[in-house]
């Protein structure tokens, strides 16, 4: 099972996990079956365009240290950039995970973990091999829609109906993030950390600007609300 010669040819993978220990045993395997491995302890969407992974693996698994909201935050934050880079997703999650597998946009799945190595590489190489005979890219061209609002991830564009609403690339990047995160509440921390990362001088309330400007560009009413809902003590989600 384990290649005994030198790698001819290797695969890229993104491993984004905050204890990356967990993930030891499946790590020490895609390295011996020439996997080049990029372990992040933290979500950084640049690394994507800079090291152009063929796969990111998520560790999705419950740990008493981590805040669900900003795990959700997280998770929205990488079905949004995977989507924009045409590059596959795999979560790690529990067995008591409450994602539902159906929700997942094409381009995602789910594994169990921890669980067998092996069983782990054969899902990974299945994921890679239906990428490779698809040509690449996943979802992209399918875009996403939510109500009256069609966006075009490839040309970062939104749509009602006929007409163009003008975004930032933040408001843009924000509305993407609702859409994407399955209608969990998304605090304002966890969004200014996905959106503006951990390492940006500038207070959470910024969140609470952009949220505004994008309400009125999208017709929206924070008072009676079609788009994003306000969770008083919490943050914002997407409408039902």
């Amino acid at each position: 099972m384990i290649s005994r010669t030198a790698c001819s040819l290797t695969k890229r993978v993104m491993a984004v996990s905050p204890f990356p220990e967990r993930m030891h045993k499946l790590m020490r395997l895609l390295s011996a079956e020439c996997f080049d491995l990029f372990t992040l302890h933290d979500w950084n969407k640049a690394f994507v365009s800079s090291l152009q992974p063929e796969l990111i693996i998520f560790d999705a698994t419950p740990h008493p240290q981590l805040n669900p909201d900003a795990v959700d935050a997280l998770r929205a934050g990488l079905l949004q950039t995977a989507h924009l880079q045409g590059v596959p997703l795999l979560f790690l999650v529990g067995e008591q995970a409450t994602v539902a597998s159906h929700s997942l946009p094409k381009g995602a799945e789910l594994l169990v973990w921890p669980g067998d190595p092996v069983n782990a590489l054969d899902k990974i190489n299945g994921i890679l091999d239906q990428r490779a005979a698809t040509g690449a890219g996943v979802g992209v061209e399918s875009g996403y829609t939510f109500k009256d609002l069609a966006i075009d991830l490839k040309k970062m564009i939104v749509y009602r109906g006929t007409e163009r609403i003008d975004l930032t690339k933040t408001e843009y990047e924000l509305l993407l993030m609702f859409i994407s995160s399955d209608g969990a509440v998304l605090t304002r921390e966890a969004m200014f950390d996905a959106v503006w990362g951990s390492q940006y001088l500038g207070g959470s309330n910024v969140v609470d600007v952009h949220i505004k400007t994008l309400r009125k560009k999208l017709g929206d009413s924070a008072a009676s609300p079609t788009y994003i809902v306000t969770v008083r003590g919490a943050g914002y989600r997407l409408a039902e």
